[in-house]
């Protein structure tokens, strides 16, 4: 469980501040470890340590250097975090820092933008041959390794440089939109075309390297409910949007602003509108170009922030706010998922936040109300027209 705290999709000052409390961000947590406060680091440690470790796996191929590279990595970043400028970038800075005791391991040189040096000599795009394995197992991979390097040699530079950073060096989209000095949607689109173009000439090897995104479990939910919380002054009524799997079993809540909450509530409550909403309007517009929303996707939690991407028949990803996302899925039919790792990360959380999963539980109003409120001022929209005519 967690709270949406950006613009529009955020509870009140005073329910930020206890999640913001609960939940320290990277810059605050940078700055304490600057001022001397190792558990600050410790946390910072903790929360970006998994990326660094796979960073380090990927680059050496062997778990076991993976593990030393990681650990140099953060005790250079203890004795350097006084010289990290920009505390937001603290996870890309101390891969970066993982990354480079790796080059070192392998004795090569900084891998530059566009260059393959390191995937044709030294990348780790395959699993390394294993000892145990047979002489044909040993010819088939060195096979694999082989086609593969030179398939994506074969890429247009900007597609060549986005899959060596992201498949090789592990490094994020955003990570890599700024080493190439572009947008993070802009990487994306490169990947999706890159994985187009490879499939053809691996397609027969797609037993041992599958051309995909990194592995991501996603769970069917459903909109379960939709609720508000009674306004105690200062404070305004907050809306929960409540996710469920098929038994009920897990529950995903995430707080919304009020003119999105509406939108959903005329659509859970058939409210018959004078002419089309935002949504109906994107659908119908979706189905005069063409295109179909296959699904959407709840797909990463970053500190208090849920993002989602509404993917399209042709697997185009669209990064969207979880409320328009949502809403867009019950307009079209379209089924929706969340990432197996976002409801872990919200379970992790659930103690620190239980106040704010109390208030939401027992939130008084359902979607029937709050669509009831906008029936109410329609009629009285109407009224007022019918009286001035």
């Amino acid at each position: 469980m967690s709270i949406r705290l950006g613009n529009p999709d955020r509870p009140s000052k005073h329910y930020k501040d206890m999640a913001m409390a609960a939940l320290r961000s990277d810059p605050a947590l940078v700055r304490d470890a600057q001022h001397g406060d190792k558990r600050a680091f410790a946390k910072l440690v903790e929360r970006h340590y998994a990326p660094l470790l796979s960073a380090c796996r990927r680059m050496l191929g062997d778990p076991e250097p993976a593990r030393d590279a990681a650990q140099e990595a953060v005790v250079r970043a203890m004795l350097g975090i006084d010289r990290l400028a920009d505390p937001d970038r603290f996870g890309a800075w101390l891969t970066g820092i993982g990354l480079n005791v790796c080059r070192s391991l392998l004795s090569v040189p900084d891998l530059q933008n566009g260059s393959l040096e390191m995937l044709l000599d030294e990348g780790r795009l395959v699993d390394p041959v294993s000892p145990a394995s047979t002489p044909p197992e040993q010819a088939e991979l060195t096979e694999l390794a082989m086609r593969v390097r030179a398939a994506i040699a074969e890429l247009p530079a900007g597609q060549r440089e986005a899959v060596v950073f992201f498949y090789l060096a592990g490094l994020t989209h955003g990570e890599i939109a700024e080493k190439l000095g572009t947008r993070p949607g802009a990487i994306k689109t490169r990947l999706h075309k890159a994985r187009s173009a490879l499939r053809a000439p691996l397609n027969d090897y797609e037993e041992h390297f599958a051309v995909t995104n990194q592995p991501t479990e996603l769970i069917p939910m459903h909109v379960a409910e939709l609720r508000r919380t009674a306004a105690a002054d200062p404070l305004p009524a907050r809306h929960i949007i409540f996710l469920e799997d098929g038994d009920g079993g897990r529950r995903l809540r995430i707080w919304i602003g009020p003119a999105e909450a509406t939108a959903l509530a005329v659509i859970l409550d058939d409210v018959e509108l004078p002419r089309p909403g935002v949504y109906q309007f994107a659908a119908s517009l979706l189905t005069a170009s063409g295109a179909q929303l296959r699904e959407v996707r709840i797909v990463e939690l970053t500190e208090s922030t849920f993002y989602a991407q509404a993917v399209l028949a042709d697997d185009t990803a669209v990064d969207a706010r979880p409320s328009d996302a949502l809403t867009l899925a019950l307009v079209t039919g379209a089924p929706i998922y969340v990432a197996a790792a976002v409801l872990e990360r919200c379970v992790e959380q659930q103690e620190a936040l239980r106040d704010l999963i109390d208030e939401a539980e027992g939130a008084p109003d359902d979607a029937h109300a709050i669509a009831e409120d906008v029936r109410k001022r329609l009629a009285e929209e109407l009224a007022e027209h019918q009286r001035r005519s």
